[in-house]
């Protein structure tokens, strides 16, 4: 024989990895330096495969602080995103908003370290419903229930991005276009007027002109809620 098989040796690298005790995990790097690896050893990695094999290796370097965790899953997020694996794209984004949510809910290191956080996290569950409506488009019949079940999960992350920021305009016009397709055209109207009103607060003049001529998605009565 010429040796271990490849994936014999890769699971003795992981078996290594899990057995290897804490008293040998090397020393934790410094956040410039884990930049870097972040960096050269994940984002900056091509083609997609390569990056996300990349990636996925990187979770398990313990010199990494944990606040890398969440940076890393969203690179694995974008990289299934761009090759349209919109499942794995969407398991990822939930791994990044679990590890994401463990640095919101400590206590915050300065007063505009909280706000800063919460926006982050606005972003990421908006991310997350948009990357849902993508699989649903793409998976599902339109008028299924498998297409209403997604909606249903897409709403969801919609209104949890604005309960961490009431201000996420974008959010307030994704939103409008689920009450649309649950025929709840006065909640679509109502979102699309905060759209408007707070992009232009943001001084986003072209996303309120393009939400002032939205048309939203026609109603799907198998889908009208009680």
């Amino acid at each position: 024989m010429n040796g271990p098989s490849r994936g014999l040796r890769l699971a003795i690298c992981f078996a290594l990895a899990v057995v290897l005790p804490a008293a040998q995990t090397p020393p934790t790097m410094h956040s410039r330096d884990e930049w870097r690896v972040v960096d050269k050893e994940c984002r900056d990695v091509l083609p997609p495969q390569a990056k996300i094999r990349a990636c996925l290796s990187l979770l398990s370097d313990r010199r990494l602080s944990t606040a890398y965790l969440a940076p890393i899953n969203s690179e694995i997020s974008i990289t299934f995103q761009s090759l349209r694996d919109y499942g794995n794209a969407i398991k990822y984004k939930k791994i990044e908003i679990e590890r994401a949510n463990t640095a919101v809910k400590q206590p915050a290191a300065s007063s505009e370290a909280l706000p800063a956080s919460l926006g982050a996290m606005s972003l990421r569950y908006m991310e997350l419903g948009t990357l849902q409506t993508l699989n649903r488009l793409t998976n599902f019949n339109s008028q299924s229930d498998e297409a209403r079940r997604g909606a249903t999960e897409e709403q969801n992350n919609y209104n949890l991005a604005l309960s961490y920021n009431p201000m996420n305009y974008r959010a307030y016009r994704y939103r409008a276009e689920i009450h649309s397709l649950f025929c709840d055209s006065a909640s679509a109207a109502q979102d699309i007027e905060a759209a408007v009103k707070f992009a232009e607060q943001a001084g986003d003049q072209d996303a309120a002109r393009d939400y002032k001529r939205v048309t939203l998605s026609a109603c799907i009565p198998a889908w009208r809620r009680d």
